[in-house]
């Protein structure tokens, strides 16, 4: 059986699909809960969030903002939250065996191995096809998803 192996890998698992757009669960590696998305849009949103709060893969694009960041009570800047280093949470907890996880239309495994150029770029298995794909963009991986639904 073909797999993929990394740090970051998740597991997407579609369990409903319309002609637009599909909706399921994703899991990982470090959690038992299932992270709940209800488009293709929510999916890369919530995939992006977890991203950077692992600080992995690093964006090399960071969003700009022309918020002032709010003084603490003694009078200097707060902090910004830290990230829960990918690196160091793998070494702390026990890594679960995504596998296991199916969506009830179609499963796929995901290794993003780059964030550049306002995209992702990684590799992508359908679990059930074992069918791989290299992705050089969101896009690619979109199209590799919605093709796989199609055909299932």
């Amino acid at each position: 059986m073909e797999k993929l192996n990394g740090i970051d890998l998740v597991c997407i698992a579609v369990d409903n699909r319309t002609e637009e757009d599909f909706s399921g669960s994703i899991f990982t590696q470090y959690s038992e809960d299932a992270v709940r998305f209800d488009s293709s849009k929510d999916m890369l949103n919530k995939l992006d969030e977890l991203y950077d709060e692992w600080g992995f893969p690093e964006a090399s694009e960071k969003p700009r903002s022309f918020l002032f960041r709010r003084l603490n009570p003694e009078g200097g800047v707060q902090p910004e939250n830290p990230k829960k280093r990918l690196v160091n949470m793998a070494k702390e907890v026990k890594s679960r065996d995504v596998s296991g996880d199916k969506g009830r239309l179609a499963t796929f495994h995901v290794l993003t191995e780059m964030r550049q150029h306002s995209s992702w770029q990684g590799k992508a298995l359908w679990v059930e096809k074992e069918e791989k794909i290299e992705f050089l963009s969101v896009l690619d991986l979109l199209f590799f998803i919605d093709d796989a639904l199609k055909t299932s």
